[in-house]
């Protein structure tokens, strides 16, 4: 072979051998890459719930307590809201001279009151040493109504005899019932001034509420005519008629927080 052909042909030789060598490099390179890890996808989130606020547990009304109001007594009722009404009194508290005994003062406050047992005594022409010592005082009294001295202003009963008469009485009432509302009439006539006097102020020493009777006998629409028929016999024109006890009821309701 000349010499020129053999050269030519190592070249070519050469040349080939490159190329195989590259291509073997270029199969190695791929074959020894890492492969890519795969994509791994998040996990998704969980999204957030909302907060759910508690509903508050309502707070219970507390009842309140009655409270009488100012210049009243307050009357005690039980807790089937019944009450019982001690009555201390005369021919008024026993209902003389009203058409029927319904229409007497003692009976028209317990029917505003509602729910009232009465109990106590009630004795016409009589003192107050002698109806008080008759004046059983039970311990569940809600509301207790003294009127008493108009007969001791006719007697006369000396005054510091009935003030002494008069606090022992209402001293048994709020030793056996402390709670018991209390109140005090005046006498019914026109000269018991000094009688009244007492009334009030030993009443107000003992948180009872007094009042007075004087205004309503001086009013002769409240009084007679004499002769007329009533459930106690025929009326006079001293003792209060139908319009009569309902002015003295409305006056001891007045003196009530019921």
């Amino acid at each position: 072979m000349p010499p020129r052909a053999a050269w030519a042909v190592a070249i070519s030789v050469v040349a080939v051998a490159a190329v195989i060598g590259v291509a073997a490099v270029t199969i190695s390179a791929t074959r020894d890459a890492p492969k890519a890890a795969p994509a791994v996808s998040a996990a998704p989130r969980p999204s957030a719930s909302a907060t759910r606020t508690p509903t508050p547990t309502p707070t219970p009304t507390p009842t309140p307590t009655p409270a009488a109001r100012p210049g009243t007594v307050l009357v005690e009722r039980k807790s089937d809201d019944s009450v019982r009404m001690l009555v201390a009194g005369d021919s008024l508290t026993a209902g003389f001279f009203a058409t029927t005994k319904d229409r007497g003062f003692i009976r028209l406050v317990a029917d505003d009151i509602g729910s009232v047992d009465i109990t106590g005594a009630a004795q016409a022409q009589q003192t107050l040493s002698t109806v008080a010592a008759v004046t059983d005082v039970p311990a569940d009294v809600g509301v207790a109504v003294v009127e008493l001295g108009t007969n001791d202003v006719g007697v006369p009963t000396p005054l510091a005899d009935f003030e002494q008469q008069y606090a022992n009485l209402l001293d048994r009432i709020r030793s056996t019932s402390p709670g018991a509302g209390l109140v005090c009439l005046g006498t019914w006539t026109a000269d018991g001034a000094a009688y009244d006097e007492v009334v009030a102020r030993t009443c107000a020493a003992r948180a009872g509420v007094y009042v007075s009777l004087a205004g309503l006998f001086a009013n002769a629409d409240f009084h007679g005519p004499a002769g007329r028929e009533t459930f106690a016999g025929a009326g006079d024109e001293f003792h209060p008629n139908d319009a009569g006890h309902r002015a003295i009821a409305d006056a001891v309701l007045a003196a009530l927080t019921y």
